[in-house]
């Protein structure tokens, strides 16, 4: 019994750890998400993505893992925002 809750606040915090990043992240930016002006990226067009996402933040946009392509939209997904 005892065994159960210790297990169970780790649990909790290794599920708040998986979360996915649909809102703000913790440093307080928006998602950035990136068409081809208007037109769905394809999937391989990763670097051309990258770039249009820098100039939609007139610099940079954060790099994270949570990065992804978006197959129903089109768009590629910065999680973290700009930098």
């Amino acid at each position: 019994m005892m065994r159960a809750l210790l297990i169970s606040p780790m649990v909790l915090a290794c599920a708040a750890c998986v979360q996915p990043a649909t809102g703000p992240d913790q440093r307080g930016g928006e998602p950035v998400r990136v068409t081809n002006n208007g037109q769905p990226f394809a999937m391989w067009e990763g670097a051309q993505a990258r770039k249009a996402a820098d100039a939609a933040c007139g610099g940079k946009v954060r790099v994270s893992i949570y990065d992804r392509y978006d197959r129903a939209t089109g768009e590629w997904v910065y999680a973290e925002g700009c930098a």
